[in-house]
């Protein structure tokens, strides 16, 4: 629903914007011609198309599917002078995008109430309206730590 209510909008872009829109419009060309000229096994590990001078730039998910790209490099580029003349393309090249590092997970100690705390959690318990909060304060108590005699 806000794509449809936005391109209205985004047509009538002027300067900055308008130059942007156009170089967004000719990106998303280019990555739909190449999907179309792959076969289907392939066609979903391309996700990006760019150009840098007279060199197409072809974007995998994934290192496996490269190999089987470069055999079609040259109906690509061949595709890409034909729709796309003005681009003056005669080289392509490959990148596989890096997979994004996943941060890795801290755990944390758990303290536990002290004795004092968990009576006033318990005693609080009984003030509370809510449900969930007086639960949460007994189960919480509960978990008070021992003091050794």
């Amino acid at each position: 629903m806000l794509n449809n209510s936005m391109k209205p909008l985004l047509n009538q872009a002027k300067g900055a914007l308008k130059n942007l829109m156009e170089d967004a419009q000719l990106f998303q060309a280019l990555l739909t011609v190449a999907q179309e000229n792959l076969p289907d096994e392939l066609r979903n590990h391309l996700i990006g198309v760019s150009f840098d001078q007279q060199t197409m730039i072809l974007q995998l998910d994934e290192s496996i599917w490269a190999t089987q790209l470069r055999f079609y490099e040259a109906n690509l580029l061949s595709v890409f002078q034909e729709h796309f003349p003005h681009l003056e393309l005669n080289r392509v090249k490959v990148n596989i995008l890096p997979k994004p590092v996943e941060a890795p997970k801290q755990t944390r100690e758990m303290i536990p109430p002290s004795e004092t705390d968990a009576k006033v959690m318990l005693e609080i318990s009984e003030h509370v309206e809510s449900e969930g909060l007086k639960k949460a304060l007994r189960s919480l108590s509960k978990r008070a730590q021992k003091t050794p005699n």
